[in-house]
């Protein structure tokens, strides 16, 4: 993360860090400027050849909330050898990983070995969410409540960014531009120079953002993963507890805090707000440059709905890379997901506040009986 990035989240979250966690605030700081020197001289070395990239008109995203599945399709379509996706060092180091990333790639145990919330395998080159690096370049993301747990609403502007001045949407824009040529340098000096990569992202707050990403690229392509509302609930309070825990700069308190909501509020706030501009949005998009796929199909049929999601985006033969993803699945055969419990208020509290999800993707409800809290969105 810069340090003009981290700076600016410290001061917009009132730089409330938890006495416990000042060592690691400590570390960071240190990092930041570190990073930020090195910036300097990837703008100084690349940053002609960054600007003067050329980018593939039509990239893919992939959308969805939290634990719909998204990171398994990502990884799934980055096996193409005619795309390419951001990596973890695109996405961690975005501001001098055209200097370092070589070094970084070396020294593996910088990372975990698995995932904080599902235990997935994780490495320097594996795909990773654009989304980080947007943070770590400063231009503002809903993430920041991984920093700063108890503020959880302090970056939900940043989740469609249709409230923010028109200036800072075009900051945004902008950055994301500036990395995605990045990616693109980067993915062609790997590749000798070879045809132009297109390349697939994933982000699940890109779900908000669908009419800024059409503006930006109106050959865009997008895949839309859902998942049973129940499943993502309990998931997505899995992940942000296990994140909170190992990367905030507070003393995590799921609770509801004055005037900020529990956490459990606050995930089934966040859906709405995902979704909110999503029908609007999608009804603008040409039906082959959007395609739904289900979870649970995914993971019943993985090879069934990937070539579907080749046939309908147009993405050209599966064929060519239905070999790779054959012996990528089997790497992965043995994961089990996590089982979580819920309880019956918040199974009650998805129907209530969730029940359009339901009823648009048409996912049946836990208890025929809670059928009586739908309503309608």
């Amino acid at each position: 993360m810069l340090a003009s990035a981290w700076f600016r989240i410290l001061w917009h979250n009132g730089f409330a860090i938890s006495p416990s966690r000042l060592p690691f605030a400590a570390v960071i700081t240190f990092y930041a400027i570190i990073n930020s020197g090195l910036g300097l001289i990837q703008k100084l070395v690349f940053g002609r050849r960054i600007s003067n990239t050329s980018i593939d008109s039509s990239p893919i995203f992939i959308v969805g909330h939290w634990r719909a599945g998204t990171t398994l399709i990502h990884e799934l379509l980055a096996l193409d050898p005619r795309l390419a996706a951001p990596t973890t060092v695109d996405c961690f180091a975005p501001s001098h990983v055209l200097l370092t990333g070589w070094l970084l790639r070396r020294l593996p145990f910088l990372l975990p070995k698995g995932r904080p919330m599902d235990n997935m395998r994780v490495g320097w080159d594996r795909p990773q969410e654009d989304e980080f690096a947007l943070i770590n370049l400063g231009y503002g993301s809903p993430y920041e409540m991984l920093v700063f747990p108890n503020r959880r609403g302090a970056g939900h502007p940043f989740l469609g960014l249709r409230d923010l001045p028109p200036s800072q949407v075009a900051a945004w824009k902008s950055g994301l531009l500036h990395f995605i040529r990045q990616v693109t340098l980067r993915a062609c000096r790997e590749r000798s120079g070879s045809s132009l990569p297109r390349l697939v992202l994933k982000s699940p707050p890109h779900t908000a953002r669908l009419r800024i990403l059409k503006e930006l690229f109106p050959n865009a392509r997008f895949v839309h993963v859902v998942r049973h509302p129940v499943d993502l609930f309990v998931s997505t309070m899995g992940l942000w507890h296990a994140l909170c825990r190992t990367h905030g700069l507070q003393r995590p308190e799921f609770g509801a805090i004055g005037s900020t909501p529990a956490m459990r509020d606050h995930v089934l706030e966040t859906m709405n707000l995902l979704y909110r501009d999503f029908s609007a949005a999608v009804a603008e998009i040409p039906p082959r440059h959007f395609c739904e796929v289900r979870y649970e199909d995914l993971v019943q049929a993985p090879m069934r709905e990937l070539r579907r999601i080749y046939e309908q985006l147009e993405l050209g033969s599966f064929t060519k890379v239905e070999t790779r993803v054959t012996a990528h699945l089997e790497t992965i055969a043995e994961y089990r997901r996590n089982d979580h419990l819920i309880s019956d208020r918040d199974r009650m509290d998805v129907v209530k506040h969730w029940a359009w999800y339901f009823e648009r993707y048409g996912y049946e409800y836990p208890n025929p009986s809670l059928q009586r809290h739908r309503r309608t969105r």
